[in-house]
């Protein structure tokens, strides 16, 4: 067995390797630009990549698991013992802190704890399957899409609203406002005061982001922007809209319920791994994560 670093030459077979996958996360980061990356790591056994897994850090001292997926050939706890140190590794020598893994449909969870993540916040996804739409009264705000110059003050205004855990940097919302369906800015007579970005996929609509500066929070801003996003949404055909937030995000869930949100149910927890301190181990793959259950429970919320 073979663990390194994915090549630019690795795309088809870890395209077929998604394809086939016990277990993988879903399709949310472009993963084939990071290939070459020393954060992305592949096993192969007999020529054949049959585990895969990315990690990057973007402007946050938190770098995400972006890529996780393994064959039905590879039990889960070899494939995290080989792969997890090189890329905690990585991670923490490019100055991230800590290393965060959204587990989807809650598989990994229990091989994290094993090797010294610990859960640091839930996800709710929450949905909407009417047109109910409560009064919105914002003549104030001023909606429009994104100009070049715009990005570097959406990424302040990220890091401004949310924790570390939650930033985007300039690049990444740059990349938001060039791939998903819409993306739009509002802004007062004070200048950008937030953003929404939305895609809609048959008759499902999801909305990916929804920041509010601070300073502007209580002025109407986040009502009009979701009002927008629902519009657009309906327009393109969706009879379902989805958005996730925070399951201790109470100001939000509050502006969500007015507008006729429901929980589904569904919750996501998120792991974190502190790597502050950390010894090189990439030589080790045998040996599990050192960083130990007596390790203080990180802190990434809202």
């Amino acid at each position: 067995m073979l663990t390194r670093k994915a090549r630019p030459s690795d795309q088809h077979a870890i395209a077929s390797l998604l394809h086939r996958a016990q277990r993988r996360s879903p399709d949310l980061w472009p993963w084939e630009s990071c290939l070459g990356e020393e954060g992305f790591v592949v096993i192969e056994e007999g020529q054949r990549i049959e585990g895969a897994l990315l990690a990057l850090a973007d402007a946050s001292p938190v770098a995400w698991v972006r890529l996780a997926a393994l064959s039905r050939r590879l039990e889960i706890e070899r494939w995290l013992d080989h792969s997890l140190p090189r890329v905690a590794d990585h991670m923490a020598a490019a100055g991230a802190e800590k290393l965060a893994w959204l587990d989807y449909q809650e598989w990994a969870g229990r091989f994290l704890e094993k090797r010294g993540f610990a859960p640091a916040v839930r996800v709710l996804t929450l949905s909407k399957t009417d047109r109910v739409m409560p009064k919105v009264d914002a003549p104030h705000v001023v909606l429009r899409r994104p100009t070049e110059d715009d990005f570097v003050l959406l990424a302040g205004i990220d890091q401004r609203a949310f924790k570390p855990v939650w930033w985007r940097s300039e690049a990444s919302v740059r990349r938001r406002a060039s791939t998903t369906s819409r993306f739009i800015i509002a802004e007062t007579e004070d200048g950008v005061a937030g953003y929404a970005e939305w895609e809609c996929a048959f008759f499902e609509g999801h909305i990916n982001r929804l920041a509010v500066d601070p300073i502007c929070q209580r002025m109407g801003i986040g009502t009009r922007l979701l009002q927008c996003a629902l519009e657009g949404l309906w327009d393109s055909g969706a009879e379902i809209v989805s958005l996730n937030t925070q399951e201790s995000n109470r100001q939000s869930q509050c502006l969500y319920d007015r507008f006729n949100f429901r929980p589904t149910g569904d919750r996501v927890t998120v792991w974190a791994l502190g790597l502050t301190g950390r010894s090189s181990i990439a030589d080790e793959p045998q040996t599990a994560l050192r960083q130990g259950r007596n390790q203080q429970k990180p802190h990434i919320a809202d």
